[in-house]
């Protein structure tokens, strides 16, 4: 029996990698190049578009505890991104043309992967698939499928189904010999990690207010009317966020806390950070600068800004529609469209981030494969108290007012009993004891009410 994986980004690779180890043959459908998108630049897998980092490492954060959960019960891609790792402080950014070169290694290595570069317009429901297209679902599919869950949606509200949708932005990229280093300093916030792996554009009190006056009035990309008001609130453009308040920006990805610069001392009054590209750090680009500003109004802006005067871009930053759908009406706990034999995992099911992307992969996958493996008849779960087992139970969960979030402790239970100031502790305690033996993709997994 085959396995039709549709899409090639971070949770289809994940996914198909899983599902072919697990011994299942699998199609991998990955449209690009025969169709583009409007943020991808390469054909490559598993490409990372909006940022190179997948977050903090520490297990006190709540990325940090979710990679390493994954990690623990054996990822297939994360590995390939610690191997693809730049410095980057105590976050886990990668060089993307070299992560993405791996991934395409593992899947060519694996002989049960047939990788299809070619658009699937259409979805068959009594065909085991995974759907992880993503947040740029080519525009045949996503009408196949809102052709297909609308009418659930409207049985389940009583109100016409709509297609949901969200627009995310980002970063510009630029050259590092384009840079001013008598300007720029390399320092981490609280000199964290044993090598500096930031540049530090430090502004003063005249700098930062002109530019945040600059990026008010800026000409921005023109939102269509029926876009207006859909940006995700964990990725705002930095115009957003200075039509929210002058000083918005100083408490959000200008913030100077902990980056002195070593030339005076002190904190500056605004910083714009600046995180290697690549491991030869040849590119660097603008932390939390996600916007939708048209490109030369880009370049006009930030270059006047110190440092950054003959700065040249390898990329500038951009807006793209990202498509999910109502998980909490259409998808059971395994995060299969319900009627359908079809999963869903990725960004589609509205888990925003790199990291949820790979965990609701291999979730996915290992839903799948326990459901062919047990016939259906095991309430196969993962473990409560893991990271992913709350993620995807807030994703399937009822919700009226579903948006895409990222993973983050207020999705962990709690017990009456702790203390608030022991909360995380004990979060974090009971989901990594939560994990300690269990094998999403094994033939001893652990199910609801076993061991």
């Amino acid at each position: 029996m085959t396995i039709r994986v549709i899409g090639g980004g971070l949770s289809g690779c994940e996914a198909a990698l899983q599902l072919a180890d697990a011994g299942h043959e699998v199609e991998l459908y990955e449209m690009r190049p025969r169709v583009e998108t409007p943020a991808h630049k390469t054909d490559g897998l598993a490409e990372l578009v909006c940022s190179n980092s997948f977050k903090g490492l520490a297990r006190t954060g709540a990325h940090g505890l979710l990679k390493e959960e994954i990690a623990a019960l054996g990822s297939k891609l994360l590995p390939l991104a610690f191997e693809s790792r730049v410095p980057a402080g105590e976050s886990l950014a990668i060089d993307r043309e070299a992560f993405s070169g791996k991934v395409r290694e593992a899947v060519e290595a694996r002989p049960g992967i047939k990788l299809i570069r070619d658009e699937v317009k259409t979805l068959d429901p009594d065909v085991w698939t995974i759907l992880a297209t993503g947040p740029l679902t080519s525009e045949a599919l996503a009408q196949d499928l809102f052709a297909r869950v609308a009418p659930a949606v409207s049985a389940a509200t009583g109100k016409e189904g709509k297609r949901l949708f969200f627009f995310d932005s980002i970063a510009p990229v630029v050259t590092a010999d384009s840079l001013d280093l008598d300007i720029l300093y390399a320092r981490n916030r609280w000199d964290k990690g044993d090598a500096p792996d930031f540049l530090n554009v430090p502004l003063n009190e005249e700098e930062y207010y002109a530019f945040v006056d600059a990026l008010v009035t800026a000409d921005t990309v023109e939102a269509k009317p029926f876009e207006k008001g859909q940006l995700f609130e964990g990725c705002l453009p930095i115009e957003e966020m200075a039509r929210r308040g002058r000083e918005t920006l100083r408490f959000g990805p200008m913030r100077p806390i902990g980056l002195p610069d070593p030339r005076t001392g002190a904190d500056p009054f605004a910083v714009i950070q600046l995180r290697a590209e690549n491991a030869h750090k040849t590119l660097y680009n603008l932390v939390g600068f996600q916007t939708r500003l048209k490109w030369g109004t880009q370049k006009e802006i930030l270059t006047r800004l110190p440092g950054l005067r003959g700065a040249e871009f390898a990329r500038f930053g951009a807006m793209h529609r990202n498509t999910f759908i109502d998980s909490p009406k259409l998808l059971d706990h395994t995060l299969r469209l319900k009627g359908t034999k079809i999963f869903c995992a990725g960004q589609i099911t509205g888990a925003e981030g790199y990291t949820e992307a790979l965990s609701t992969g291999f979730y996915a996958a290992s839903m799948l494969h326990a459901t062919l493996r047990d016939g259906g008849t095991t309430p196969f779960r993962w473990p409560e108290g893991t990271c992913v087992r709350a993620l995807t139970e807030h994703l399937t969960w009822p919700n009226p007012d579903f948006q895409p979030m990222n993973f983050n402790f207020g999705l962990l239970p709690v017990r009456d009993n702790w203390r608030k100031s022991q909360r995380k502790e004990m979060q974090i305690k009971t989901c990594v004891e939560a994990w300690v033996g269990f094998a999403p993709m094994g033939s001893k997994g652990k199910v609801e009410g076993g061991g």
